[in-house]
């Protein structure tokens, strides 16, 4: 009878470490699940790239930053290259800007003072079947228009007018799609003020990157209004050399994966750099780089 109780016993207690041990997999297993489902999360963004030689655009599709890799770079094709191109082939030279209208699936450009047809606004499905409009300017500046980037939050598009002179130097509400006009904000941004990128955080908050050499600040600027306010440097290199007084780059903020902004450089003499940062100030300091990781970058695209 002893016997009995003692296998009876021993039956139990094996049978409770088996479950335990099953149960200690399962957390294992989930946990396991859980930390590969964070790593999977990478930003994607489309990236607006210009060869500095020939003034050649081109698109491709982003997906990863520095610190959320790998980093992937694919040339967007629909029907025979990446390259921005008329509908009767002709290539569109030195675009300025990149957007998404992810309701229509149309992507919309701008090109600047230099741009094979001069400020203007560009439509397209297809890469290699631009439509091409010049940009009404009721407000009188002298155009040089960049950056265009769809708020997120009201559908409305924006982008920087680049001036040298206070009544240029500004943010511009272009207005919804379809319908576009160089709308001056009441307030022209500060001469000294080198904007270069353009973007909207998660809550539709418009942010534009100063460039001095291989620094940058992310500068908040009212929609409404277009008066610049509260500076935040940024944490790290926005390009790999100082020796452009004023670089282009590319300013993306990521909502879908990282919660941080990213930026890609235009270096003609050298490898863009491309990051992922947070500022003190608006979050948990962050830097992440890598170099050579994309092509020379004009504008990012939010999906």
């Amino acid at each position: 009878m002893n016997r009995l109780n003692l296998t009876t016993v021993v039956v139990i207690l094996v049978t409770i470490a088996a479950c335990k041990k099953n149960v200690t997999a399962d957390k294992i297993a989930l946990a396991a699940k859980t930390s590969h489902a964070v790593e999977e999360c990478q930003p994607v963004m489309y990236n607006l790239v210009v060869d500095s030689a020939s003034g050649f655009s081109y698109i491709f599709k982003v997906a990863g930053s520095p610190g959320a890799g790998p980093i992937s770079v694919t040339p967007y094709v629909v029907s025979g290259t990446n390259q921005l191109k008329d509908c009767s082939g002709n290539p569109i030279l030195r675009a300025s800007g990149l957007s998404y209208d992810p309701a229509t699936g149309v992507f919309w450009g701008t090109t600047g003072a230099t741009g094979s047809v001069p400020n203007a606004i560009l439509k397209f499905i297809d890469p290699n079947c631009v439509t091409i409009v010049s940009l009404p300017n009721p407000c009188g500046l002298v155009l040089d228009v960049s950056d265009i980037e769809r708020d997120q939050t009201s559908g409305v598009f924006y982008a920087i007018n680049r001036g040298t002179v206070a009544p240029n130097n500004r943010i511009v509400k272009l207005g919804v799609a379809g319908s576009f006009a160089a709308n001056c904000l009441p307030n022209p941004l500060p001469v000294g003020l080198r904007a270069r990128g353009l973007t909207f955080n998660c809550n539709g908050q418009l942010y534009v990157m100063h460039t001095s050499g291989s620094s940058g600040t992310i500068v908040f600027v009212d929609k409404v209004t277009g008066l610049n306010g509260a500076t935040y440097p940024y944490p790290g290199p926005i390009t790999s050399s100082a020796s452009v007084p004023v670089p282009e780059l590319g300013l993306h903020f990521d909502c879908g994966c990282i919660g941080r902004f990213i930026t890609g450089s235009f270096n003609p003499t050298g490898a863009p750099l491309m990051t992922d940062g947070m500022p003190s100030g608006l979050g948990t300091p962050v830097y992440n780089a890598v170099l050579g990781g994309l092509k020379p970058t004009v504008d990012f695209a939010r999906p």
